[in-house]
């Protein structure tokens, strides 16, 4: 059996867990640090409380341990090894799998398979540009991560700049196998005439025209997202430009009142300028439909990856992402994608006129570059090396 060592239930790693039931039903059982992602607690990043709606515990095996020490995911030791080494004596593991290193929860995982000897894989989204470091920083990080990975006898990267840290950090391409960073498709299969039903009735309650060009932002609005800097962009566009365009934030955060503020100028020229406020997962499909452009303008503070980019494909939008978020080198060859230099405003301003140049052809434009990026492809990487780790075990037992 696989024993997946997770920290929290989180809405784009619980469907890969779900799907994987399907495909090696009873051979891999998740076990949680805490569920505090599903009982609700307060975000700082979203600055109020979150419950993540959804059934992220359900439709697969898992054990939520409680591991909890203080305010949950705030530092390395809120989540504690408790129960770990239980864990491990009660279960015939094959392999574990790892998401992260960030807690004493996961060193005790560690400890404990390696104690064992039991074969340690990981998946996380770890990569080496998304923050800006000493020399020294980068040393003692790069001795660190060598450290980890020398424990780890295989690893699903998640995308090329993943695959770059492993490869950099030890890991050769023998022992690791692709598992693309996804999320769940909210649009797959769906007719083109009911995006647009969709489209149009989420538009009508935000009281955006139909005609509108609406350029969304998706996420936390905090500095590291750096939302601020689509109202600059625009306010530096030629008024022809700006006539039909409409801005969304969809997210809360500390930058709330700093960008009303910030939009009173684009508002006062007739460029409106709506903030929807946190939208749970039940309902966020129905905001990228309403979104023409979504915009992800992320400083160089942390930003591994950007699944809002994920989500807006799925749904068809024109995307434009900053340099600095980790999928810009997935998707920056795609036809009606932009990458521009980070917190460079006149570069934003030019990607958003060369994606308002090129319209999109429909909203379906985008799925089969997706279909690459799926639950589906993920959870069966994870899958077919649990069928090589089994076929392994047996081998050893005929030979024994």
């Amino acid at each position: 059996m696989l024993g997946i060592f997770d920290s929290h239930p989180v809405q784009y790693r619980a469907p890969v867990y779900r799907e994987l039931q399907g495909l090696a039903p009873g051979a891999f059982h998740v076990f949680y640090a805490t569920d505090i992602s599903t009982r609700g607690h307060l975000d700082k990043g979203f600055g109020e409380r979150i419950t993540w709606d959804g059934s992220l515990l359900e439709g697969y095996p898992c054990t939520v341990l409680s591991c909890e020490r203080g305010d949950p995911l705030r530092r390395f030791r809120s989540l504690s090894g408790k129960g770990v080494a239980k864990i491990f004596s009660d279960y015939k593991f094959t392999a574990v799998l790892q998401t992260q290193y960030l807690y004493a929860y996961d060193l005790e995982v560690l400890w404990q398979a390696r104690r064992y000897g039991i074969p340690v894989w990981i998946r996380q989204e770890t990569q080496d540009e998304a923050f800006r470091r000493g020399r020294f920083k980068d040393c003692v990080r790069d001795s660190v991560y060598r450290l980890l990975y020398s424990q780890v006898s295989h690893a699903f990267s998640i995308g090329n700049l993943n695959r770059e840290h492993l490869l950099k950090h030890g890991i050769p391409a023998s022992r690791m196998t692709p598992a693309p960073y996804c999320t769940q498709d909210r649009f797959a299969g769906m007719p083109e005439a009911e995006l647009q039903a969709i489209r149009r009735s989420c538009r009508y309650e935000l009281g955006i025209a139909e005609s509108s060009t609406v350029i969304g932002f998706f996420g936390k609005l905090i500095p590291k997202k750096d939302p601020g800097l689509i109202l600059k962009a625009i306010s530096k566009m030629p008024e022809g430009l700006q006539k039909n365009l409409e801005v969304l934030f969809v997210g809360s955060g500390e930058l709330e009142s700093e960008l009303h503020e910030q939009a009173l100028p684009l508002k006062n020229n007739g460029v409106p300028v709506r903030f929807a406020g946190f939208v749970n997962q039940s309902k966020i499909a129905d905001f990228y439909a309403a979104t023409d452009i979504l915009v992800l303008p992320s400083r160089r503070m942390g930003e591994t990856w950007g699944l809002v980019v994920n989500e807006a494909l799925q749904a068809g939008c024109s995307v434009v992402v900053s340099d600095a978020a980790g999928c810009a080198v997935e998707f920056a060859q795609l036809p009606y994608v932009s990458v521009f230099q980070t917190e460079n405003v006149e570069a934003l301003g030019d990607s958003i006129r060369e994606i308002l140049e090129n319209p999109l052809p429909d909203r379906n434009w985008a799925r089969p570059v997706m279909q690459r990026y799926s639950i589906q492809v993920t959870a069966e990487a994870i899958a077919s090396l649990i069928r090589k780790s089994h076929a392994t075990q047996k081998d050893k037992v005929i030979q024994a």
